[in-house]
């Protein structure tokens, strides 16, 4: 594993292990996180980090500017071991995810919202499945256990890559834009003062609290795994819980309504597979723009 050359922190959080690695010896110190700052599932893809194969290349040839530099997941000079390769393959792995089920959430909803809730812990196929539940379906509470350990089940990876990286990555997942940054650097404020509020926070659909935010300072903080993941899953729960009865309350309407989806699923699936393509060729494109 690579010793992680993270600053030193005073930070208020609870259930801090102070028995975090030394820094590795000539290392660059990790940056200080972004002065302004940001979307999961709170989970979006879009904010995923993206490490670049040829960081190190780059590095060795002194081609980055100081701007490049601190947006990198990981210091300037930063020994890469094994950990630290499962943790960027994971993070990749992740965003490929969160693209491709994009347009197939359409499609998932349609078929069987059990899934879609098993695949991405969505919100609305959970009142789907809580609509479902209403009206005589008898798979509710699995699909309430289910969601709640699908809507966490990638935070871990943020985690892991807090406790490997530091303010380093926590900067670089930040967004791009302005009002992007300033959410990013009101989560890592709120959680370095209120660890279990952030988190319970990051939870709540449309709050500027990105939960990716929040379990990486938890982990640059060396909060431990185990307790992310209690508190994480009791708040997942208690979300959870209320879609599910939001959907129950609803009943039959909402299950007419998803039949009546079920007819024009591919349609939207389509349409959303063309912004995905969209997207991605205009950020190629400008990537190229910037480097040319």
């Amino acid at each position: 594993m690579s010793t992680s050359d993270q600053p030193d922190r005073t930070d208020d959080l609870h259930g801090v292990d102070d028995n975090r690695p030394a820094p590795v010896a000539g290392s660059v110190p990790g940056a200080e996180p972004a002065t302004a700052s940001p979307d999961s599932t709170g989970d979006s893809a879009a904010e995923s980090a993206r490490p670049s194969d040829d960081t190190a290349d780059s590095v060795d040839s002194g081609e980055s500017a100081d701007g490049d530099a601190e947006r990198l997941p990981w210091p300037a000079g930063y020994e890469f071991g094994k950990q630290d390769g499962i943790c960027a393959s994971l993070i990749g792995l992740m965003t490929i995810y969160g693209l491709a089920m994009i347009p197939l959430r359409p499609v998932i909803l349609g078929l069987a919202p059990i899934v879609l809730v098993s695949l991405t812990g969505s919100m609305l196929g959970l009142v789907m499945c809580g609509a479902l539940g209403s009206t005589g379906w008898p798979w509710w509470p699995a699909a309430l256990i289910i969601g709640t350990l699908s809507a966490i089940k990638f935070d871990f990876v943020w985690w892991w890559a807090g406790k490997l990286w530091g303010d380093h990555f926590i900067a670089s997942i930040a967004g791009q834009t302005e009002r992007a940054r300033r959410r990013a650097k009101r989560a890592e404020n709120l959680t370095r003062r209120y660890d279990i509020l952030a988190l319970g926070l990051g939870h709540v659909p449309y709050l500027p609290v990105p939960r990716s935010i929040v379990c990486a300072v938890l982990g640059a903080a060396g909060s431990s795994i185990k307790r992310l993941f209690i508190i994480n899953t009791i708040f997942s729960a208690i979300v959870a819980s209320a879609f599910l009865y939001l959907g129950w309350q609803i009943g039959e309407p909402a299950v007419a309504v998803l039949e009546e989806f079920g007819k024009y699923m591919w349609y939207v699936s389509i349409v959303l597979l063309v912004v995905v393509f969209y997207i991605a060729f205009r950020s190629a494109k400008k990537s190229a723009a910037a480097k040319a």
